[in-house]
């Protein structure tokens, strides 16, 4: 028996593998996505072979779904059009404490896929996900299992994430018109109206910039204040409207600082180096990502 058409929010979700070492794994996340009605596959930069015999074995009849994943050389890029991110990790760190699990993040996220595209970040099997790379996503996912057991092999852990979400899906669609659950009211946002990931990014990036050039940040600590807004910015969940806006505040602010007087139409295209990463900030991503090649 063929199983039931999924709703079309489930395409809203983005399955993301951050340098996975197995292509076993990336045939068996696959193969697993299709049985859940899942399509969207990204992969970043992958170490493995993912067009070899044993990740095409491995994906049986979701090799289609396999040889059209996506590839990007970083995860910002990767996420770039999405509007919220999802880190799923065993080694979370002191500082980054678990906001989800499966089971009780599925109906935020099936939510949150009826206004934006959805990424679920999955790092590598043998170091997880970076610090960097875990700033980028704004919740975090955590699979309960004994403390002192092994963290779960990549192609497992996707498929308890998926599982939990396709079964949240199947139970709101069969709930449909009662009354007796809770309910959802719809969100004023559309999918066009949440702020694209790439330009979140970009808005923290030009943040950071403008606050060292009025010495608010210290040259040795720019992640540590990006970090801070970006959480910040995330949790207001602003339109490209509204970050438009922010950025051209910081234009004016940043154009005021330097010239004394606000920038004029004709002068916006100086502006463009305002608009920059911040260098030192840009400095320490490219050491970090250095290091970890």
């Amino acid at each position: 028996m063929d199983a039931p058409k999924s709703p079309e929010k489930l395409d809203h979700f983005v399955v993301v593998l951050v340098q996975p070492l197995g292509a076993g794994n990336v045939g068996s996340i696959a193969r697993t996505m299709a049985s859940f009605g899942l399509s969207r596959l990204r992969l970043v930069s992958p170490r493995c072979d993912v067009k070899s015999v044993e990740a095409r074995s491995m994906a049986m009849s979701a090799q289609p779904l396999l040889a059209a994943a996506e590839h990007f050389a970083s995860l910002r890029e990767a996420v770039q059009d999405c509007g919220w991110a999802v880190a799923t990790s065993r080694r979370l760190g002191r500082n980054r404490k678990p906001t989800l699990s499966p089971r009780g993040g599925a109906s935020s996220l099936l939510r949150q896929a009826e206004e934006t595209s959805v990424a679920l970040v999955f790092g590598r099997e043998d170091k997880g996900l970076r610090t960097d790379e875990v700033d980028l996503c704004q919740e975090r996912l955590l699979i309960p299992a004994m403390p002192n057991g092994d963290s779960f092999n990549l192609s497992q852990a996707a498929l308890l994430v998926l599982w939990e979400i396709f079964m949240e899906n199947q139970a709101a669609g069969a709930g449909e018109g009662l009354t007796d659950g809770p309910v959802h009211h719809a969100s004023p946002f559309t999918h066009e109206d949440l702020a694209a990931r790439e330009n979140i990014e970009g808005l923290v990036d030009h943040l950071v910039a403008t606050l060292e050039t009025i010495g608010f940040v210290p040259h040795n600590h720019p992640e540590r204040v990006a970090r801070s807004f970006r959480s910040l910015i995330d949790r207001i969940q602003p339109s490209e409207r509204e970050v438009r806006m922010m950025r051209g505040v910081l234009r004016q602010l940043t154009w005021k600082v330097l010239k004394g007087e606000p920038a004029s139409e004709k002068e916006d295209a100086e502006q463009n180096m305002l608009e920059e990463e911040s260098s030192s900030l840009a400095a320490t991503r490219k050491k970090r990502f250095t290091r970890n090649l």
